[in-house]
């Protein structure tokens, strides 16, 4: 199994989540306080990671260090303007950090080969009405600092970017192609948060994401069918603010939904 494959794990993740856990109804962001927001995502990104992988999230931790920052945003789903909660992370790794370090019990080592982490970077939007209900529609696009490409070819040893989003019980879509433009910029302020399980030292400031992103989504089918219908989720420049985590030192682990797209945030949002 490559580094490639493992990675498409968290795609089927998603989908199971997409089919399951939202409603058939949905709306955009209402006068929700942050922390209550934050909590219907945490119930949604807990609901994707209860599939016994070492992912985990506490719902009623406290959002303190977080909630001040969130902020709303307005994207585009098919031309449609809708409002939405959104949050970003960014991982960074030293120099030299291999995938093949991290997922050492599952990508076989090889000397000779060294997989830079890629994804490193994932913004979440979410509509939600309820602290205790999972988001009503929910998109993760996860991709790297700099343009980020969502071609995707099932072929290609390089993982592309990838997004995802789901609305209602019956509405999931996954992207096919596309950009994200992404620039981070940490701020002074850290923020009291659990480092994820490859990391075996760090840091987390709060940081500001200057995004914008136009991707052609097609609806996602486990059956393997294909679809010529396409929408496309437009994300207009916008600042969005969010997570830096700064990796000083990693350690190995299993192949966890916690270093996988879109389940990347768990931990980060675990309060202390």
């Amino acid at each position: 199994m490559n580094s490639v494959t493992s990675k498409l794990c968290a795609v089927f993740a998603f989908a199971a989540f997409g089919m399951t856990a939202c409603s058939s109804d949905s709306t955009g962001p209402t006068d929700l306080d942050p922390s209550s927001a934050l909590r219907s995502l945490a119930l949604g990104l807990q609901q994707l990671g209860s599939d016994g992988t070492t992912a985990s999230l506490d719902v009623d931790a406290s959002f303190g260090g977080i909630a001040p920052f969130l902020n709303s945003v307005t994207v585009t789903i098919d031309g449609a303007a809708q409002p939405m909660y959104a949050l970003a992370l960014n991982e960074s790794f030293p120099a030299g950090t291999c995938e093949e370090t991290i997922f050492g019990d599952v990508i076989p080592a090889d000397p000779s080969v060294c997989t830079p982490p890629s994804l490193n970077l994932a913004v979440f939007l979410w509509q939600t009405r309820s602290p205790s209900q999972a988001p009503d529609r929910m998109a993760i696009l996860a991709g790297d600092v700099g343009t980020s490409n969502f071609d995707f070819n099932i072929d290609s040893q390089t993982l592309p970017a990838i997004a995802l989003y789901s609305a209602g019980q019956n509405e999931l879509w996954m992207s096919r192609s596309g950009t994200m433009t992404s620039s981070v910029t940490a701020a002074p302020q850290t923020c009291d948060i659990p480092l994820p399980l490859y990391a075996k030292s760090g840091a987390c400031n709060i940081a500001s994401f200057d995004e914008e992103a136009s991707v052609v989504l097609q609806p996602f089918d486990l059956s393997g069918s294909n679809s010529s219908r396409t929408q496309i989720f437009a994300i207009p420049r916008q600042t969005i603010h969010g997570l830096l985590m700064s990796i000083s030192e990693v350690q190995p682990i299993g192949l966890t939904a916690s270093r996988l797209v879109p389940s990347a945030l768990l931990q980060r949002l675990r309060g202390r």
